[in-house]
């Protein structure tokens, strides 16, 4: 089964748990990387590529989109969010809604620039490995900033 699925089904432990489920879309926290307010994105039914979702299905998608990126843009530190696709690691698919950190921004590594611009993609890549993890539930920061993004959708009801 797929993770995504697990997820679904709830069979796999999140850390803070759902973020937001209904018919079409869940929202929580990434599973296994310690950057707080990294989010994902996935339709309930199990599809592989974006253009098998449907039209209900995009467009629960964009709308959770939109309502996390303008939580996450609360945060004093953030300055931009990626929102991304890659589907490599799992078949399920699903966005990344992924918040850049001023914090992120170190000019001294070259790792994260391309022809002398930050490089967005290099910049997921490089702080998704730096800060992968298998204990995510016991991190503070990530406990502490889902209760955050909870407390901004139970003010939005």
């Amino acid at each position: 089964m797929c993770i995504t699925c697990s997820v679904i089904e709830g069979k796999k432990t999140l850390p803070g748990g759902l973020l937001y489920k209904d018919d079409r879309i869940i929202i929580h926290h990434c599973i296994d990387v310690n950057v707080p307010g990294y989010l994902v994105i996935s339709p309930i039914r199990h599809v592989t590529g974006y253009q098998e979702l449907t039209d209900a299905e995009l467009m629960a998608m964009a709308k959770g989109i939109k309502i996390m990126v303008s939580i996450l843009h609360k945060l004093p530190d953030v300055e931009k969010v990626y929102i991304l696709n890659l589907g490599e690691e799992t078949s399920h698919f699903h966005f990344h809604i992924f918040p850049r950190y001023r914090w992120m921004i170190d000019k001294s590594n070259v790792a994260l620039f391309s022809a002398e611009k930050l490089d967005g993609a290099k910049l997921f890549s490089y702080y998704r490995n730096r800060n992968k993890t298998s204990e995510l539930e016991t991190i503070p920061e990530i406990n502490k900033m889902i209760a955050f993004i909870k407390s901004q959708l139970q003010c939005m009801q």
